[in-house]
């Protein structure tokens, strides 16, 4: 039987898919919080917590929602071209790339083909803490410490394996406990998110 206090491997495909109000969109919630630690993600309505770690799946052109008291992260989390428009900003994201905004600000997507994009989205709720998402190259041992305020390890490209064995591919995500982890990268395209009171 797991813990808060263990650290757990979320799978996309394992995740339900919940419909963004606009058509244009999917999001599967990775894991929920306060800065305290993850919490499971049915333990209680994002918009309650202090933090939310979700993947985005993006269907077509089309504008985020405007969510007030939100700061946030957007890192492409699939190879891309895909086209943003932030407070009137454009910019063009391929995989690991990532844009930070207020969730008060108009910001719309446009892709480049049919083909679905992926994004790997931070929110974190202003005034009670912040986040951070780090995107790293890496190969061998990699120490993840809770200590430091890192939650979470999302693999985007290669592999990378658990202490205990588990295999990490595919977008899988390594949701810490409350001790440090240490995995072995194999040619890994790695999304640390870190989040910290504020």
């Amino acid at each position: 039987m797991t813990t808060p206090s263990d650290p757990r491997v979320v799978l996309p495909l394992d995740l339900p898919q919940t419909a963004w109000a606009n058509g244009a969109g999917y999001t599967r919630e990775i894991s929920v919080g306060t800065t305290s630690g993850p919490e499971r993600s049915s333990d209680r309505h994002y918009t309650d917590c202090e933090w939310r770690l979700s993947l985005a799946e993006l269907t077509r052109t089309a504008d985020f929602s405007i969510l007030p008291g939100i700061d946030r992260v957007f890192t492409l989390a699939s190879q891309g071209p895909l086209a943003m428009t932030v407070d009137g900003i454009e910019c063009t994201l391929r995989l690991g790339q990532k844009v930070e905004f207020t969730g008060e600000v108009a910001v719309t997507i446009e892709l480049a083909s049919a083909e679905p994009q992926l994004g790997l989205n931070l929110m974190t709720r202003r005034g009670s803490c912040t986040g951070r998402t780090s995107v790293q190259r890496l190969n061998g041992k990699v120490a993840l410490d809770p200590g430091t305020g890192i939650v979470a390890a999302t693999v985007l490209e290669g592999t990378a394996t658990t202490s205990d064995g588990r295999k990490l591919a595919d977008l899988a995500t390594l949701v810490l406990g409350a001790h440090t982890e240490e995995l072995e990268a194999q040619g890994c395209l790695l999304a640390i998110t870190t989040v910290h009171r504020a």
